[in-house]
């Protein structure tokens, strides 16, 4: 049993999720050292400076691995901690390359030539989805044609060699066939947003397409779940007056329980986003029984067994409505067994499952 250090310089939403879930699931020794989630371009300058310090005033004992995720500067805290002989992973939740801009917002590159030097130091990277790594390198050129000398070398063949995909574990919504509520028998499908309030998600899509279905008089019903924020878009509160008709539950559930009960009062999961690097609250949906409807780009082709696409994706130049109804034109039993299928493919995104993959890749890095 490998002995870790987990640094999680963000420890919020997603990358709490996975520290905690990695942390319960593996069986190694796993030590966890945290900065606060918030203020992530800070964490990117400071963190490896803070974690160094943090090192030496605890004199905390030196591991057999360092885990640790990408809002951090890993050179910088290689050198400051002159732990050199020790293997660094480096967990890559998302890249600065491919983060969709706030209106307004200029994209800031210093970050991704953080994100850069992060990979090239880390000893073995590992990314949440192919796609994630693949926008990154893809990207890359373009990125290298705005340095004006000393340009780095094509880092695509060395990044795949030193990458592996492991997705981050999810706590699958658990119930049996004789407990899991009848999704046919309502007359007004229930459709499901348990993503964050964040412009990232494009809401506003989301909302326009709900318009569309009233506008179509096609009944629907609402849960909004989430984290939202002081600067959450605006089409949140507008939505609250827009479908309160509809309706069921508007906000983020104060308990895991509550939350997995309003997933399973669920029929559809329906995300409109332009970034997604895996998507666990998706995956958690699906797990409840929710059919998807997602977009035929990003991670979710991935995620998403093929056998699914040609039903729950839609590509730019399809009309989502015209799928939606498309879904809701199945039969009671066609659409049990297509929930059904999904839930049982998308068993492998379970945490027990991910996190034996985990605990292979520490072995064979600790030795």
């Amino acid at each position: 049993m490998a002995d870790i250090l987990f640094l999680e310089p963000f420890y919020g939403g997603s990358h709490k999720y996975f520290a905690d879930g990695l942390i319960r699931h593996s069986k190694h020794s796993i030590r966890l050292l945290t900065l606060p989630g918030r203020f992530w371009k800070w964490r990117m300058e400071s963190a490896g400076l803070a974690f160094a310090q943090l090192i030496s005033s605890q004199e905390i004992k030196k591991p057999d691995l360092i885990l640790t995720t990408n809002l951090m500067d890993l050179t910088q805290f290689k050198g400051l901690t002159g732990w050199h002989d020790l293997p660094h992973i480096l967990y890559v939740h998302e890249n600065q390359l491919d983060y969709p801009l706030s209106p307004g917002e200029k994209r800031d590159f210093h970050y991704v030539w953080k994100d850069y030097l992060n990979f090239l130091t880390a000893d073995r990277l590992i990314f949440n989805s192919n796609y994630n790594l693949e926008s990154f390198l893809s990207k890359f050129k373009d990125f290298t044609s705005r340095l004006p000398d000393s340009k780095p070398a094509d880092p695509s063949e060395l990044f795949r060699t030193k990458t592996q995909i492991i997705p981050p574990g999810c706590h699958l919504v658990e119930s049996s066939p004789q407990s899991a509520p009848d999704r046919t028998s309502s007359p007004a499908p229930v459709i499901l947003w348990n993503q964050r309030w964040e412009h990232d998600k494009n809401p506003e899509a989301f909302f326009v397409f709900l318009t569309d279905l009233q506008n179509r008089k096609i009944p629907f019903k609402l849960i909004l779940l989430g984290e939202s924020y002081k600067d959450s878009p605006k089409c949140f509160a507008d939505a609250r007056e827009t479908f309160k008709e509809e309706l069921l539950h508007y906000g983020y559930a104060e308990s895991r329980v509550e939350y997995e009960t309003w997933l399973q009062k669920s029929d559809f999961v329906i995300s409109t986003a332009m970034q997604e690097n895996f998507g666990i609250s998706v995956v958690e949906a699906m797990s409840s029984g929710a059919i998807p409807l997602l977009p035929n780009r990003l991670a979710y082709p991935e995620v998403l067994p093929s056998e699914f696409h040609s039903r729950c994706l839609y590509s730019e130049n399809d009309d989502i409505t015209e799928k939606f109804r498309r879904l809701l034109e199945l039969n009671s039993s066609a659409r049990q067994r297509l929930s059904r299928d999904i839930r049982t493919a998308i068993a492998v995104y379970a945490w027990p499952v991910i996190a034996e993959a985990f605990d292979s890749l520490i072995i064979s890095e600790s030795v």
